[in-house]
């Protein structure tokens, strides 16, 4: 009987490759990231100097094309745009840009922006936009001074975010403005500068007071979408009332006031199909004492991250820094605002800044005058095993961090994993992809050409004959509800096990009590002539496959029953097969030996007859004289004759007189004939 096994060890894709318009990221003071290799490597060719708010954009195979703060533009090169100066962003404001491609045009870009006026924020002049054309400028990009700084909102919050519609067709740029948010349609058709609008709580009041760097406050904070397209989160670094400062002149008392209130964060419902924002959850409010800032949400959906500074007012500067939190949500809780865990807490520096997914799924968090990033590294996971590290990734030298990092359209950085195994071959191997979004369709590249037709597949979680033993770079083209994106993964095809045929039973004489000895290893030299493989051997299947309790004496075993099976495991690194055998405690033939010498030298003292005794444990024996008169019987117990009689006329327990005798031997086995024949005494 033979059992086929393999060594399966699962793998899934780290990096989903395409869609890399995020691959370069431009941030803080000269700082900047490259993920084309997969990983973040840190680069110091940015032109950036910005406090908050910056951009970046490559095109759909990670090749950069330009950044912004909002108010410059820097091509490829680093080099300013012809045009690309005098944008209506700001590089204090949280999410000063944000670029959208247009539909069905791969040199056409949007760069929105949103104001900030740290001084009296009414003075802000909005949201609006600019295009890029990148057939400009020999084809590094140029702004199209025709459709340059255009008015959409003539005031908004600092909020700006963006998403793929469900249709696949188009863009989703969302801001927001006391208690609403803006939703505006970028398809292959245009901009639809009539936004869609949803009046939801909270309200967070511009208030109106003439103390400057007050009212910019409540106006501080991110908006995120989350990959998928159907969550929005909002953070509001605080939330207070006019009333709240009137009487108060002084610029100090005032700005602390509002810095140290207390802020929002809540979750929302978002129809992309729609651009409607709706279902309000609070998850942190001004009650709560926390000043929120960065949110996030993690690269599979299921969890929202937010960054929270608590502090005290304080009467010699703007606040009195207490801590900071980094707050893990769980989205699939029925209570959400009651998952809250802290995944990390400190008092080392304000903790105001960014959470920022990256393509390598870590999500990444600015804080101010750093040279280096903190680091979420495993926010897929729940609790504290999501391992938040302080700036555990350095930036380039002479390059610093700062409150921002580069935002970009959601669904950028929606990623999925190849889920499968490397695996031994001749076995055909499944395949999924996991994903948090909704997959509409997959086409599948197997990378191997020589089985035909059977290379390429449609079905969602499609099994593969691999042709043969290799090394197969699977592509997966993945359409979702938002967007299509690309993922590779290596898979391995080792070498299977080889083996020659053997004997499948071997037979050993019962040395007595049914138990014989077996030389197992003739086995092993029948079936295997590879020096790369191993043999063992094991008492059980369960054994064999899980490689434990192996039979340390293979070449004297002793067995455990008269017909047993043994497993033998013919293995390699990487794969196993696992076969069996019989073997079998056969009764032989037994050897009379016709002397007997009672003299009590140790040597022929009793009839010897060898495979006798504790072997045929049932059978009988008796001596006869000459003239066939029965001297002596015996059995199993009673051991062999001894020379002397035990029944009939000579029974004298004495030896006997020299001459021959003769035996009958009687079995007592099935279909094993008594033996007779002749002893000489002497």
């Amino acid at each position: 009987m033979k059992y086929i096994f393999y060594l399966l060890i699962f793998i899934c894709s780290a990096f989903a490759k395409a869609q890399l318009e995020s691959s370069y990221w431009y941030f803080g003071i000269n700082a900047g990231i490259d993920f084309t290799s997969g990983n973040a490597v840190a680069v110091d060719n940015g032109q950036l100097v910005t406090g908050e708010g910056c951009a970046t954009i490559s095109d759909p195979f990670g090749n950069l094309l330009f950044y912004t703060d909002g108010s410059l533009i820097y091509d490829a090169n680093h080099v300013i745009m012809p045009n690309g100066t005098g944008l209506k962003g700001n590089s204090s404001s949280t999410s000063s840009a944000i670029i959208v491609p247009l539909p069905g045009n791969s040199s056409i870009y949007y760069v929105f922006t949103v104001d900030t006026d740290d001084s009296l924020y009414r003075n802000t002049e909005g949201l609006h936009y600019s295009i890029v054309d990148m057939t400009l400028n020999n084809g590094t990009g140029d702004v199209d001074p025709f459709n340059k700084n255009i008015n959409l909102l003539p005031i908004t919050s600092e909020k700006l975010t963006a998403i793929t519609n469900a249709a696949r067709d188009g863009f989703w740029i969302i801001s927001q403005f006391e208690g609403t948010f803006y939703s505006y349609e970028l398809t292959v058709s245009g901009l639809n500068t009539t936004p869609v609008s949803s009046q939801v709580a909270p309200f967070i009041e511009l208030i109106n007071s003439t103390v400057t760097n007050v009212d910019v406050a409540a106006m501080r904070g991110y908006i995120k979408i989350n990959a998928r397209g159907n969550k929005l989160a909002a953070a509001h670094f605080s939330n207070n009332t006019t009333a709240e400062f009137s009487g108060i002149t002084n610029v100090l008392t005032a700005r602390s006031l509002a810095y140290t209130n207390g802020g929002e964060l809540y979750l929302y419902d978002f129809d992309n199909s729609t651009g409607v924002v709706s279902n309000p959850q609070a998850l942190l409010t001004r009650s709560d004492g926390g000043s929120i800032y960065g949110v996030e949400f993690s690269g599979n959906d299921q969890f929202l991250y937010a960054e929270v500074d608590y502090m005290n007012a304080s009467t010699t500067q703007i606040f009195d820094f207490l801590r900071g939190e980094i707050i893990q949500y769980d989205l699939t809780s029925n209570n959400i605002a009651a998952s809250a865990q802290v995944i990390h807490d400190d008092n080392i520096t304000p903790f105001r800044g960014a959470l920022q997914l990256g393509l390598d799924n870590k999500i990444y968090h600015s804080r101010i005058q750093q040279n280096a990033l903190s680091v979420i590294n495993n926010p897929d996971t729940i609790g504290v095993g999501s391992n938040y590290e302080y700036n555990s990734f350095p930036l380039s030298p002479n390059t610093v961090a700062w409150y921002g990092l580069p935002i970009f359209v959601q669904s950028f950085l929606l990623n999925g994993e190849i889920e499968t195994m490397d695996h031994c071959f001749g076995e055909p191997q499944d395949f999924s992809i996991q994903t948090a979004a909704s997959i509409v369709s997959i086409d599948w590249d197997f990378d191997d050409i020589d089985s035909g037709i059977n290379n390429f597949s449609n079905d969602l979680t499609p099994t593969h004959l691999f042709s043969a033993p290799g090394t197969y770079t699977v592509t997966a083209t993945v359409e979702t509800l938002v967007q299509t994106f690309t993922i590779t993964q290596d898979v391995v095809v080792f070498n299977s096990i080889q083996i020659n045929d053997f004997q499948p039973i071997i037979e050993e004489c019962e040395l007595g009590f049914d138990k014989a000895v077996f030389d197992l290893t003739q086995i092993a030299e029948q079936i295997n002539n590879n020096s790369n493989q191993e043999v063992t051997f094991f008492e059980s299947e369960a054994d064999a496959l899980e490689n434990i309790n192996q039979i340390l004496n293979p070449s004297s075993y002793t067995n455990l029953y008269l017909t047993q099976e043994i497993f033998v495991r013919v293995s390699t690194l990487n794969c196993f097969d696992v076969f069996s055998f019989k073997i079998i405690t056969k009764l032989c033939e037994i050897e009379v030996f016709n002397v007997i010498t009672p003299d009590g030298d140790g040597l022929n003292d009793t009839f010897i007859v060898s495979g006798l005794y504790n072997i045929y444990d049932k059978h009988k024996m008796y001596i006869f004289s000459r003239y066939g008169q029965k001297i002596w019987e015996g059995n199993n117990i009673t051991g062999g004759w001894d020379g002397t009689s035990n029944t009939g006329l000579f029974h004298t327990n004495d030896i006997l007189p020299t001459g021959t005798y003769f035996y009958v031997l009687e079995l007592n086995e099935p279909n094993i004939k008594p033996k007779a024949g002749y002893v000489y005494l002497r």
